[in-house]
């Protein structure tokens, strides 16, 4: 049975550069003969990948050929390395009125539409929480750090990090785009922190990203194993890695925090 138009999902922006991004998504699509969605999660992907300065191109790789076929200048790639600067120059042109989530708004209004019940804060409410929650700080310049269980796209790390950027951020989310989508605005402001794709409720993790300039990139991915900020459950691909070995299939991460002065 055909659905009524009027029960389609339609696009909605609140930054309405997204409707000229969402031509390029959809360009790129017809250009790679694939879904939005597929083409927008590989986009986020190589944007991460393209931040690692070098430490993850074989992962940029791997997703790339899906995106190489044409003449040049007409591939799918083409169009998305257009999206994707056009995507950073929005974030800077929005910036006046603080950090703006360009990425995860596109991911909302065009691609996600509300699927597994994943609706991202508007940036006003994501600051009147961080106000609420951390309120000015009587020591505000000693390094704290900050953690989302569900972070969307990062909204409320960044909400924080516009009055505190040199503390550390943690988020986690059971939607990778959306992990990656916050990997890349923190990465993109120099924020330090722990983007992690895993289940805040059963601890199960798949990958983590560090963020922050580590010599070489501004991104890079690390051994769930090697985050300091919670217990881990490996997913069920790692549990069954284990089943061979020794080692235990859940570790539990002990870490020693310095003595407060």
């Amino acid at each position: 049975m055909p659905i009524p138009p009027d029960d389609l999902a339609r696009e909605f922006f609140f930054h309405d550069v997204n409707r000229q991004h969402l031509q390029l998504l959809d360009e790129a699509a017809r250009q790679s003969g694939l879904s939005r969605g597929e083409v927008f999660a590989d986009f986020l992907h190589m944007g991460v990948c393209a931040l690692s300065g070098g430490q993850l191109e074989d992962q940029y790789m791997d997703v790339v050929k899906r995106h190489s076929d044409g003449k040049p200048g007409r591939r799918s790639c083409d169009t998305l390395a257009q999206l994707y600067g056009s995507v950073i120059d929005a974030m800077e042109t929005d910036c006046r009125e603080g950090m703006q989530d360009v990425l995860g708004d596109l991911f909302e209004g065009a691609v996600s539409y509300g699927e597994n019940g994943l609706y991202l804060s508007p940036m006003p409410v994501c600051r009147a929480m961080s106000l609420l929650t951390v309120g000015d700080e009587e020591e505000p310049y000693r390094i704290k750090s900050v953690c989302d269980p569900a972070c969307g796209s990062g909204r409320m790390l960044m909400a924080v990090a516009e009055r505190y950027p040199h503390w550390e951020y943690v988020g986690v989310d059971v939607d990778v785009r959306a992990v990656r989508i916050a990997a890349i605005n923190l990465s993109l402001r120099n924020i330090y922190g722990y983007l992690i794709h895993g289940n805040s409720l059963t601890l199960e993790t798949h990958r983590v990203y560090r963020t922050g300039f580590n010599g070489k990139g501004v991104v890079r991915e690390i051994p769930p194993e090697a985050c300091p900020y919670a217990p881990l459950r490996p997913s069920p691909k790692q549990q069954q890695e284990h089943t061979s070995r020794d080692e235990p299939a859940v570790k539990v991460i002990e870490h020693q925090r310095a003595d407060d002065d």
